[in-house]
C-alpha cells in the first residue's frame, strides 16, 4: 500500500511523496526510457526485493513530478538511484525537496550512486564524493557469437556460489539483488572457474533498447573475453547491447569492446558518502545497472 511520507501546501497545489510499488514505477521507468537510460526489462522485479520500502515518488496533486529511489542493500550500505524530474517539472525544486525529505530512509549507512556529471557539484554539497568514471558502451551486434569452451551457465544450483563470489568482488552483500538477476525471461548467466571455484561471472538480459551486459566480475584479465562472448552468444544479431564499464588502467574491457563495434555515448561517475564498500576493483570490468551499482 502506498504511503504518503509529508504533505505541504504549495501556491496551486498539495505536494506529497509516496513509497512507490512496483505498479507505480511504472511511470519512472518510462521517464528513463525517455532519457535514454535503457533500463532492464525485469529489473525492477529484483530491485524490490532489496529494499520494497526504497522507492519513492513525488506528487503536485494527482501529477507525478519527480522519483528517486534510496535502497538499502544492508545495515552498512545503500544505493541511491533513479533520480528523474520529467522536463516540463526541472528548475522547480521538486528533486532536492524529494531527497532532503527521504534521506533518512539510508539512516547512518554509506551512500553509493552513480551520477550523471550534470549533477556532481549537487551531489558534493551533499557530501558525495567522487570515486570513478563509467563510460556507458554501446554496440550493434554484427554477427552471431558461440559460447565458449569452459564457460557455464548460471543456473540455480550455482546461485548461491555466485552470490559468494560477487561479494567478494563488491564488498557487499548483493542476495536479495542477485537471486533474481539471472533468471527470467531473456535473463542469462554465465561463470568460469579456476582450481579454487568461480573466478569469473558475467549477466546478459533484455532491456528497453536491447541487450544489457553486467555485471562483468573476473579475477584474471584473461577471462575477460570469453565471459563478454558467452553474453553475446545469447543476444540475437542487430540488437544493441550496452554496458556500464568502470574507467581503469587496464583497458582489456574497453579495447574488446571497440574491436566488436562498441563506443562510448556519456559517462557516469561512482560517488561515495561515507566510507566505500570494499570493493576489488582490479576484479570489476562491468556494473551491474547504474540504478543500483
Amino acid at each position: 500500500m502506498d504511503t504518503v511520507k509529508n504533505e505541504t501546501q504549495t501556491s496551486n497545489n498539495i505536494w506529497r511523496i509516496e513509497t512507490a510499488d512496483k505498479s507505480q514505477w511504472v511511470t519512472v521507468q518510462a521517464w528513463a526510457r525517455d532519457e535514454g537510460w535503457d533500463l532492464g526489462i525485469g529489473d525492477a522485479d529484483a530491485f524490490f526485493e532489496v529494499d520494497n520500502e526504497g522507492f519513492f515518488i513525488g506528487y503536485i496533486g494527482s501529477q507525478p513530478v519527480a522519483a528517486l529511489s534510496m535502497v538499502n542493500y544492508s545495515s552498512e550500505f545503500s544505493y541511491f538511484g533513479h533520480y528523474l524530474v520529467p522536463p516540463s517539472f526541472r528548475g522547480q525544486g521538486h528533486g532536492l525537496r524529494l531527497f532532503q525529505s527521504v534521506i533518512d530512509h539510508c539512516g547512518e549507512r554509506t551512500i553509493g550512486l552513480d551520477g550523471m556529471p550534470s549533477q556532481v557539484d549537487n551531489y558534493a554539497k551533499w557530501g558525495f564524493v567522487a570515486h570513478r568514471n563509467n563510460q556507458r558502451l554501446v554496440g550493434q551486434l554484427q554477427q552471431d557469437y558461440a559460447c565458449p569452451a569452459g564457460i557455464e551457465a548460471i543456473d540455480e544450483s550455482l546461485l548461491d556460489e555466485v552470490i559468494h563470489y560477487d561479494a567478494s568482488c563488491t564488498g557487499v552483500n548483493r542476495s536479495a539483488l542477485l537471486n533474481r538477476w539471472f533468471s527470467g525471461d531473456d535473463r542469462y548467466g554465465f561463470v568460469c572457474r579456476n582450481g579454487q571455484g568461480i573466478s569469473g561471472v558475467v549477466g546478459i538480459r533484455r532491456s528497453q533498447e536491447g541487450y544489457r551486459i553486467g555485471p562483468l566480475f573476473a579475477d584474471h584479465p584473461d577471462d575477460v573475453g570469453s565471459l563478454l562472448l558467452a553474453a553475446l552468444s545469447v543476444a540475437p544479431r542487430g540488437v544493441l547491447i550496452t554496458l556500464d564499464v568502470p574507467e581503469k588502467s587496464d583497458t582489456r574491457l574497453f579495447d574488446l569492446a571497440e574491436q566488436h563495434g562498441f563506443e562510448s555515448i556519456f559517462h557516469t561517475l561512482r560517488m561515495y558518502r561515507g566510507e566505500p564498500p570494499k570493493e576489488q576493483e582490479h576484479k570489476v570490468w562491468c556494473i551491474a545497472s547504474l540504478e543500483l551499482g
